[in-house]
């Protein structure tokens, strides 16, 4: 079998050349990562055994709590879930890592940047937080429509198991895969639709204690089990 191009040359008995159409290293994909985003990204096979993705996704609905549910089974607290839910109200995720190869199985690590932005937070969300107390029917300066909004940047590390289903179109495959990420660094930032309040020696406290609060949440709890599926299209 001789290699040519983009084309494979099989020669048979009787010397006669049957041309095989076979496709360039690069793939581009379409999926989900259950339960933290819908994603598309784009990959490239540098070897039988070695490849390297690199991907941008959304999140939303209906992922904007599955994840906090998930971090609540590793422990996290009922204050701080309240605040973080809020905060999952949508995202981006940008991510790459590199694959290694075994028939149609496949192993890999990765990295991600999460950026969630969300509101509603209510200074009664903030206090259960600061104090482990419930706050629930705490009314600040009577006003109900004073709410935080919240902003988190956080780095993921992962590795997965795959499985590629090859399509009767060769161009065509299905990727399935399990993983598990671990946030191993964040920082979040708040701010209200009152901003005399953010100047305010107690609301700069809160607020840093809120973060800290939320980073040591998201170092001990945050595991991210996902079940992926990804329809890859082999570029010609």
């Amino acid at each position: 079998m001789i290699l040519s191009g983009t084309n494979v040359f099989a020669q048979d008995k009787w010397d006669s050349a049957v041309v095989i159409k076979t496709f360039s290293k690069s793939h581009v994909f379409i999926g989900t990562q259950i339960p933290l985003q819908f994603t598309a990204g784009y990959g490239y096979q540098f070897s039988n055994r070695f490849s390297a993705r690199a991907q941008a996704g959304l999140i939303t609905k209906p992922y904007d709590n599955f994840i906090v549910n998930a971090m609540e089974a590793f422990g996290l607290d009922k204050y701080l879930s309240t605040v973080i839910k809020k905060a999952f109200q949508n995202g981006t995720v940008l991510g790459i890592g590199p694959d290694y190869h075994f028939g149609q199985n496949y192993v890999g690590v990765y990295g991600q940047y999460i950026h969630l932005k969300g509101g509603g937070i209510t200074p009664a969300d903030a206090l259960s937080v600061y104090f482990k107390k419930d706050f629930s029917g705490f009314d600040l300066l009577g006003l109900p429509v004073f709410e935080f909004s919240m902003q988190s940047n956080m780095l993921n590390t992962g590795a997965l198991f795959g499985h590629t289903f090859q399509l009767k179109n060769p161009q065509f495959a299905l990727n399935l895969e399990a993983g598990i990420s671990k946030i191993v660094a964040s920082k979040n930032s708040f701010a209200s639709n009152r901003p005399l309040v953010d100047a305010t020696p107690f609301a700069q406290n809160l607020y840093k204690e809120l973060d800290d609060e939320i980073q040591s949440a998201y170092w001990k709890h945050g595991f991210i089990p996902t079940l992926n599926f990804y329809l890859v299209y082999r570029l010609p």
